[in-house]
């Protein structure tokens, strides 16, 4: 009777414990999902800089060629190209960071993402487990019920006799 209630009270400790894995697994992934809601945000933020950006960049070229074309009809505006030209070539600079930073904050979304997943399968697998041991448990219980109740069945017959 001891062994079964030392048994009773392990399955009951990994129960507690496997539970105590699960909602840690929980919590990880909440807090994964979490980040990745702020990489999501990060990333649609660059997104709207490189859109701006590109916005910036066209209209910069407008002004190079409209500045090209006074320069062949023989205007002085030398040094407003110049200017621009070194302004469109510091956008496409800036342009291909913002792209480079988009990049990688994708590729770290993306590697959040599946670290959530795993999470949740690995949460979904201890519930499983749980549920496993709780069956056990009820299982062993249903047992422990019935050796109690024939044991006191048994000392009831030797007290009749």
């Amino acid at each position: 009777m001891d062994k079964i209630k030392e048994k009773l009270e392990k399955l009951r400790i990994e129960s507690e414990t496997h539970a105590g894995r699960a909602e840690k697994a929980e919590a990880e992934v909440k807090q994964l999902k979490d980040e990745l809601a702020k990489k999501d945000t990060e990333v649609q933020n660059l997104n709207n800089k490189v859109t701006l950006l590109q916005m910036d960049l066209d209209r910069s070229e407008k002004r190079v060629e409209e500045v090209k074309l006074k320069k062949s009809e023989g205007d002085k505006e030398d040094s407003l190209v110049e200017s621009l030209q070194r302004k469109v070539k510091m956008l496409e600079e800036q342009l291909e960071d913002k792209e480079r930073s988009w990049r990688e904050s994708t590729d770290k979304a993306r590697n959040v993402e599946l670290q959530a997943e795993q999470h949740e399968r690995k949460a979904k697998q201890l519930d499983q487990e749980r549920a496993e041991l709780e069956k056990r448990l009820e299982d062993m219980t249903g047992k422990y019920n019935n050796v109690k109740a024939e044991l006191e069945s048994t000392l009831k017959g030797l007290e009749d006799l």
